[in-house]
C-alpha cells in the first residue's frame, strides 16, 4: 500500500507539475504574442509616419517650386520691362496688365505656403511676395511718370525701381535657403 499511495501521490505531483508547466508555457506564449504585436504595431505607427513625413515633404516641394518658377517668370517681365523704361518709353495697358497678371499668380502661389509651412518658410515667402508687390509699384509709378510727361520724377521712380528690384533679388535668395534648409532636414 505504501508503494500505491507513493505511485498516486507521485502521479498526482506528475500531475501538478505538468498543470504550472502548460500555465507557464500559455502564460509565456501570451507574453511572446503581445510583444509580437507590440513590435508591429510600432513598426506599422513608424512607417506610417516616415511615409506621411515623405509625402508633406513632396507637397512644399511642389510648393516652393512653383512659387521659384512663377518669380522667375515675374522676375525676367519685370527685369524687360526696367529696359523699357529705362530707355524713356512707357509701357502699354496691356504690359502692365501681363505683369499685374504675374504679379497675382504669383501671390496665389504664395498664400499655398501657410498650408505647407513651416513658419520660417512662409515669413520668407511673404517677404518675397512683398518684394515683388514693390516692384510692381515700382513699374507703374515709373510708367505713369513717363506717360504723363512728368520728367522730374523719372529719375526717382527709377532709382525706386532699381532698390525694389534688389530687395527681390535678396527676398529671393533668403527663400531659396531656408526652402532649400527644410527641404534638405529629416523632419
Amino acid at each position: 500500500m505504501d508503494q500505491g499511495i507513493a505511485g498516486v501521490i507521485a502521479g498526482v505531483a506528475g500531475l501538478i507539475g505538468a498543470g504550472i508547466g502548460g500555465i507557464a508555457t500559455a502564460y509565456g506564449a501570451r507574453i511572446g504574442a503581445q510583444k509580437t504585436i507590440e513590435a508591429a504595431q510600432t513598426q506599422v505607427e513608424r512607417q506610417s509616419a516616415a511615409e506621411h513625413m515623405h509625402w508633406a515633404r513632396e507637397q512644399r516641394r511642389q510648393v516652393y517650386s512653383q512659387l521659384i518658377e512663377l518669380h522667375s517668370t515675374y522676375m525676367l517681365t519685370t527685369i524687360t520691362s526696367g529696359i523699357v523704361l529705362d530707355r524713356g518709353q512707357a509701357l502699354s495697358d496691356e504690359e502692365l496688365q501681363a505683369i499685374r497678371g504675374q504679379y497675382i499668380k504669383f501671390v496665389e502661389a504664395g498664400g499655398r505656403l501657410d498650408l505647407w509651412g513651416p513658419a520660417e518658410v512662409v515669413v520668407k515667402g511673404n517677404r518675397l511676395v512683398q518684394a515683388c508687390g514693390a516692384k510692381y509699384t515700382a513699374i507703374c509709378n515709373w510708367s505713369s511718370a513717363l506717360e504723363q510727361g512728368r520728367g522730374e520724377d523719372v529719375p526717382h521712380c527709377s532709382v525706386e525701381f532699381q532698390a525694389a528690384t534688389a530687395a527681390d533679388k535678396e527676398a529671393r535668395n533668403e527663400f531659396a535657403c531656408e526652402a532649400r534648409g527644410v527641404l534638405g532636414s529629416a523632419s
